[in-house]
């Protein structure tokens, strides 16, 4: 790229997020990419704790940061999708890039994400996985890449998943040629809406499954914000293609269907778990080689159990009644 010409904007939206914000900017002025090439828009959503401090004091003599205080609101939009929207009029780039504020980025993460694009590709989505923190973070990374390693297989034989808010890359002209968040209207999935919305407008899209894109995420620290977490998603999975909802409730239903065929024919029941057993954990096993993320290689043993269980919980939390809560706002 000429020298001064801005190729890529990287748009990140953040609400109340003085305890990751630091390590994310860290991550993004790490990156091994041109700065005259490259730009940050940061977009506050209005962040009642000192986030607005740490971006300012950071990016103070960092001029290819910008910060941008988000007050007001786009008809039809709010949240994090009314951030992203109006970021995506302040950017100059040609590519728009989207990570979360919880989220490190590999220094590698342009470059390696821009070489996935293709004349006809409107969205390429990244891969994440969780830092390590404690046990519970380890199983959600397992289960980020088993799931991720489903939809890049899935994506061989050209079958749309999903997008990752929190990394993931469109070209300027699919987002535009979409109408940008404002036509496309508010969801708790912005993400997903996102790529459907592209993907019916008939751009290619690529599944990117390369360490040097794979990006690291703060994981949640309680069941409860585990639960507030996955309530959300679930509203996400029942707007998502057929295909990925009765993945999602067989896996949800597999241990309750398995318990009643005991009744009828044990030896058929038992020859089913231990069969669905061996092909969750081989998967999730190879998924740790391609990527090579051989920390993880002592928890695959139980990530079954941890996948079964979490699956039917999901669901369960799905079916109970009450709001639906993301950064402090209750949709």
């Amino acid at each position: 790229m000429p020298e001064n010409t801005v190729q890529v904007s990287i748009l990140l939206a953040a609400r109340n997020e003085e305890s990751n914000i630091e390590r994310c900017l860290q991550s993004l002025f790490n990156l091994d990419f041109p700065e005259n090439n490259f730009e940050i828009c940061i977009g506050d959503d209005d962040s009642s704790d000192r986030t607005a401090k740490i971006i300012e004091d950071f990016i103070r003599d960092k001029p290819h940061f910008q910060y941008y205080k988000i007050s007001e609101t786009i008809h039809g939009l709010k949240g994090k999708a009314n951030v992203l929207a109006q970021l995506s009029h302040k950017a100059n780039g040609q590519y728009f890039f989207y990570c979360d504020a919880d989220i490190a980025v590999p220094s590698t993460w342009i470059t390696s994400m821009l070489e996935h694009f293709k004349p006809k590709t409107g969205i390429v989505v990244g891969l994440t996985r969780m830092k390590k923190n404690h046990w519970l973070a380890d199983f959600l990374s397992l289960e980020w890449l088993f799931i991720l390693s489903i939809m890049r297989f899935l994506s061989l034989f050209r079958i749309p998943m999903t997008g990752l808010g929190n990394n993931m890359a469109v070209t300027r002209d699919a987002y535009e040629a979409v109408g940008g968040y404002e036509t496309i209207g508010f969801s708790i999935v912005e993400d997903y809406a996102l790529f459907k919305a592209i993907i019916q407008k008939k751009y290619e899209f690529e599944q990117a499954f390369t360490k040097q894109i794979l990006a690291y995420s703060e994981p949640v620290i309680s069941i409860r914000e585990l639960i507030v977490q996955r309530k959300r998603w679930m509203h996400g999975i029942m707007q998502s293609p057929l295909t990925l909802k009765i993945c999602v409730i067989a896996s949800a239903l597999f241990i309750p269907a398995m318990a009643v065929l005991y009744i009828w024919d044990p030896h058929q029941s038992v020859s089913s778990i231990v069969s669905h057993y061996v092909l969750i954990t081989s998967v999730a096993f190879l998924s740790l080689v391609i990527l090579k993320q051989t920390d993880l290689a002592k928890e695959v043993l139980f990530f079954w159990f941890y996948l079964m269980a979490i699956c039917l919980a999901m669901l369960v939390i799905y079916m109970l009644p009450g709001k639906t809560v993301w950064k402090e706002r209750v949709y």
